[in-house]
């Protein structure tokens, strides 16, 4: 009987190279896995900051209003006589973007001068409690329904509970798209108190 020999030559092994390159490649695909679904979830994290720090409007130094397009300046007639616009701007609440929505309203007055034309604005919230006043153009006056309070065309209190007069908001022309534009700065205040504090 014949007697089996090792053979001199090594036995085939498997591919290390193979092997080692499957190896590597499930590492880099399972990091890829990995990775996306933690930087998808940071981007919606960082989104209402990123979004925050965008303004459509434009900027008034370190005031907490923000200025809202009214309308283009012939919107408003040169007649001394308040006229209430609402004002809209885009709501960012967390991941949710509203575009144009109703932020408020305001009274605006235009008289042109030798200078240009000059516009004052005021806050349409009674600073008593926050109702919603009105302005009647046969006493020239603002009056608030709820608790009676009336305010003269510049503002001032005329009578009432309202401990001060009505807010006055910053108006700025500009040159936009060809023509010229109203921006006001819109801000809401602290009602029942004297002085005119800035709620954020």
């Amino acid at each position: 009987m014949k007697q089996i020999v090792d053979s001199p030559l090594a036995q085939p092994q498997p591919n290390e190279r193979r092997t080692f390159l499957m190896s590597v490649a499930a590492i880099v695909i399972g990091g890829i896995v990995a990775v996306f679904p933690f930087a998808a979830g940071l981007g919606v994290l960082l989104d209402p900051l990123r979004r925050r720090s965008k303004s459509a409007g434009i900027a008034d130094g370190d005031d907490a209003a923000k200025y809202v397009r009214v309308g283009p300046l012939d919107v408003l007639p040169p007649d001394g006589i308040p006229h209430q616009f609402v004002l809209r701007d885009d709501v960012v609440d967390a991941w949710t973007h509203l575009p144009a929505q109703r932020v408020g309203t305001a009274f605006l007055t235009r008289t042109d001068t030798a200078d240009g034309p000059k516009i004052t604005a005021f806050s349409s919230v009674c600073p008593h409690l926050g109702c919603a006043v009105d302005y009647l153009p046969a006493a020239s006056e603002f009056a608030c329904p709820c608790h009676d309070a009336f305010f003269a065309k510049d503002g001032a209190v005329l009578s009432g509970p309202s401990p001060r007069g009505l807010d006055p908001l910053p108006v700025e022309i500009l040159d936009r798209n060809g023509g010229q534009e109203i921006w006001v700065a819109f801000q809401r205040f602290r009602m029942g108190v004297a002085e005119r504090a800035p709620v954020a």
